[in-house]
This record gives structure tokens, sequence and C-alpha cells, in this order.
């Protein structure tokens, strides 16, 4: 991991240093929406009458910040600092035993991450550009939320509904650090830029959870001239 960032760093670093008068600095303020999950997470429950695998989907959060970049002919470099909103969420299940039944929805963990992507693109048409390089993430806030819909039945058959809401700070349950591979394409037209991504999770982000921030990135940001 140590000699891809200092491959990345240092390919940034050589193309800024060849400026001639073709090239420029741009700053991109960015606003866009996440679709991140933990791939291969599940967790299970065990029931007494049947167990549940609740297998990991994706969720939807936001993300914001602005990102420098260097252009110089078909080539760019770019540092940005982001704020994203990042998670994953699982499926719905019914507990249920003879008197007691609890309906639980909306369980997900969410993430808050200050992140520093460092990618180099190469525009292989007009406006259009593919990328690709790393990015390093810092963990602000963990949160754990669901809700529960609880109905018991007495003895006389007469039942109580009870409904119950969870949000847990769970910052100790994941690791500060995340590292994530990003690649994705943009395209710009009149100094405004539409971008997907796709991240590829590095690190383990929980000893707990055992799983990888990976998921969607979709941005749309306005280049200013420096």
């Amino acid at each position: 991991m140590k000699k891809l960032l200092f491959t990345c760093l240092l390919s940034c670093l050589s193309l800024a240093a060849s400026a001639q008068a073709e090239s420029c600095w741009r700053l991109y303020p960015k606003i866009g929406v996440n679709l991140s999950k933990f791939p291969n997470d599940e967790i299970l429950l065990m029931g007494a009458q049947h167990d549940y695998q609740l297998k990991s989907r994706y969720k939807h959060g936001f993300t914001a910040g602005a990102e420098l970049s260097y252009e110089r002919d078909v080539l760019s470099a770019t540092l940005g600092l982001m704020y994203s909103n990042r998670g994953t969420k699982y499926q719905d299940y019914t507990y249920e035993s003879l008197s007691y039944q609890e309906k639980v929805s909306g369980m997900q963990y969410t993430l808050h991450y200050l992140e520093m992507p460092l990618m180099g693109g190469y525009e292989i048409a007009n406006g259009l550009r593919v990328k690709a390089g790393v990015q390093l993430g810092y963990l602000l806030k963990a949160d754990f939320t669901s809700s529960s819909i609880i109905t018991m039945t007495a003895d006389d058959g007469v039942k109580s509904i009870e409904p119950n809401e969870t949000d847990i700070d769970v910052m100790d349950t994941f690791k500060k650090v995340d590292v994530c591979i990003p690649v994705g394409i943009s395209y710009e037209f009149s100094n405004v830029v539409v971008e997907a991504r796709y991240l590829i999770g590095v690190t383990t982000n929980s000893d707990l959870v055992k799983a990888r921030n990976s998921g969607f990135v979709f941005t749309v940001g306005y280049g200013f001239d420096l």
C-alpha cells in the first residue's frame, strides 16, 4: 500500500513539474450521492424457530467537497477533500415465537468520513476522461440504527404493541483510517463536470464486522480556472 501511495504521488508531482503553456490549474466544487455497502457481509441471528441470515444491501448517502486539478494536454492529476456519508443496510425481518413478535426494519450502519482522493486521469475523447488512484478516509462518526414494532400477547389474549427506535454510537467498532481504490469516468462540458466512480475497499474497516467500504459515487461539479 505504501508503494501504491508513493507511485501515485510521484506521478502527480512529475506531471506538475512538466508544466507548459497548455497546462492549467482548476478548482472543482462538487456535490453528489453515494451507494455503498459492505460486500459479502451478513448478520446471523439465532431465533427460537429458525435462524435469520441478513445480507448487506446498498445504502444511499451524501457527498460534498472540492477537488484541485492540474491538467496538461490529455493528462490530469487531482487531489480532493470530500465529506462522505457511507455504510450499509440490511433486509427487514420478523422474529416470532408463541406470544412474541418483533418486526425490525431500517437496520443500517452509517459512517461519516473525511476523504482525500488522489487520482490521475486520461482524456480519451473531448471532455471524456477515465480516472484511477487511491483514497484515504478518516472516520468522523459511526452509528447503528434500526426500528422495530414489538407485539406481545398475554395469556388472556390481550395484545400490547410497543414501537422501539435504536440509535447507537459504534465508533469503537470501526477503524479510524480507511483506504480505497477509486476508478471512474467523467465528462466535462462548459465547465460542468459529471462523474461516476466505483470504490474498491482495500482495508478491512472493522475487526467485528469484517467488511470493506465499497460502492458507487456520483457527483456533479463546476470548474474554476486558477
